[in-house]
């Protein structure tokens, strides 16, 4: 039997379990009614726990493939584009060719004479020459397009004459540029703009490089010509020059001032020199070479010395130069060639304190300008070297000095020890006698 004190402990205790109860069932209803889910949760068992695991190892293969699969879609991304960047350069290089095949195809009867238009308008706009003429006029020229296979006849005149009805024909041959294209022509739609003529060299070492190089093939080949002539025993007296003399480069003409062409001739002097050569040439054929390369100029053929310009494709052989004449560096470029033409060539100055900085120059100011930069970066070289060799030379100075005192000094010192060791033998020769 229960004692009351028995009684009232478990009848409190029986109160506290159904407060407790009351209290978690009303701690539920809010949380549900808050959508917060049970308090404390269960245990779970292992097969969820394994369950789980297989589901993260099956998003972290889904997330690798996903990165493979963005890694491989870039590298095709990449690879395409370069295959288009190719395509795009290899397709500029062709409508460049073809654009410089049909500016070589005009012959110097359609530009010796004065016409509407130049050659090289009419080879941006897709026209070459057929080296036909008129059937009523033999100084008409016939050009073709090879796309539309249309046909327009060139007559000559001078289409700057201040006249009136000149300058409505002018504009007439003008618009027959697009106009006589055929309707589908890709011409009618105005010059390609992928292809781009002007002066091609953008570096002070493309450009040192290009100066050097059409030189030395100039003086290669006037060498081979020289010593052709040396071993022809055939060659005879005669006043008149031989055919192989006729190949000699001719006498040059050019528009510098007599400083800027010393430094060309200083500056061709001293690159020959860095180079081996057999046999020396002489320094007149080292100044034409460098001057034909400061003006653009290429050697024409091994076989056939001359000049050619892969710009203007102008081209002179030097046996065409009659005796007594000069071969004009300039003028034998055509007006619009870059090389001597400043808005066509769209160069500035490579010097980085010129005056004249938004001034645009030609193509051989362009080569000036860089001879007088080469020019003075040797001449600065040239003063540290000798600057160099003086401070070494007097120091050598110098200590042959120093090396001439201690000889002297030593021959002193020799000297007094002799004098001393002879006045010690004479005094003991002289004591002995006295004890004697």
């Amino acid at each position: 039997m229960d004692t009351p004190n028995e009684a009232e402990t478990s009848n409190s205790a029986t109160e506290l379990r159904k407060e407790a109860l009351e209290l978690r069932e009303f701690i539920k209803k809010v949380r549900a009614e808050a959508n917060l889910g049970p308090m404390i949760k269960s245990k779970r068992s292992f097969s969820l726990i394994a369950e789980a695991a297989d589901t993260d190892d099956e998003s972290r293969g889904k997330r690798q493939q996903l990165e493979q699969d963005q890694a491989e879609a870039e590298e095709a991304v990449m690879i395409a584009a370069t295959k288009e960047a190719e395509a795009r350069k290899a397709l500029i290089a062709e409508k460049r060719d073809q654009f410089f095949s049909r500016l070589n195809s005009f012959s110097p009867r359609f530009y010796y004479r004065k016409r509407p238009f130049t050659a090289l308008e009419c080879a941006k706009y897709g026209w070459k020459d057929t080296h036909l003429v008129g059937k009523k006029d033999s100084k008409t020229c016939i050009l073709q397009c090879d796309d539309c296979q249309g046909k327009m006849f060139v007559i000559t005149f001078d289409p700057n004459v201040d006249n009136p009805k000149v300058q409505e024909v002018a504009k007439i041959y003008k618009e027959s540029l697009v106009s006589c294209h055929a309707e589908n022509c890709r011409w009618r739609n105005e010059p390609d703009t992928d292809v781009v003529y002007n002066f091609p060299i953008q570096s002070l070492e493309e450009g040192v490089s290009r100066l050097k190089r059409n030189a030395f093939f100039f003086v290669f080949a006037q060498q081979r010509v020289k010593s052709t002539i040396s071993k022809d025993t055939s060659t005879t007296s005669s006043s008149s020059p031989s055919q192989e003399e006729k190949k000699l480069i001719p006498p040059l003409e050019h528009p510098l001032d007599d400083l800027t062409y010393s430094r060309v001739c200083a500056l061709g002097v001293h690159f020959l020199q860095q180079r081996e050569m057999m046999g020396k040439p002489d320094t007149n054929t080292v100044y034409a070479a460098y001057l034909l390369s400061l003006f653009g100029w290429q050697l024409l053929s091994d076989t056939l010395p001359g000049i050619q310009c892969d710009l203007c494709c102008s081209k002179r052989g030097f046996h065409q130069i009659k005796e007594g004449e000069k071969l004009d560096v300039f003028k034998e470029h055509k007006e619009y060639c870059p090389w001597v033409n400043s808005e066509t060539a769209d160069a500035y100055s490579p010097k980085v304190h010129f005056s004249n900085r938004d001034c645009k120059i030609c193509g051989y100011e362009w080569m000036v300008d860089l001879v007088a930069i080469e020019y003075s970066l040797i001449m600065r070289n040239k003063f540290l070297s000798l600057a160099t060799i003086d401070a070494t030379d007097e120091k050598r100075n110098e200590l042959k000095q120093k090396r001439h005192r201690a000889n002297d000094l030593l021959k002193l010192w020799d000297s007094h020890s002799s004098s001393g060791s002879s006045s010690n033998s004479a005094s003991e020769n002289q004591q002995q006698p006295q004890q004697q």
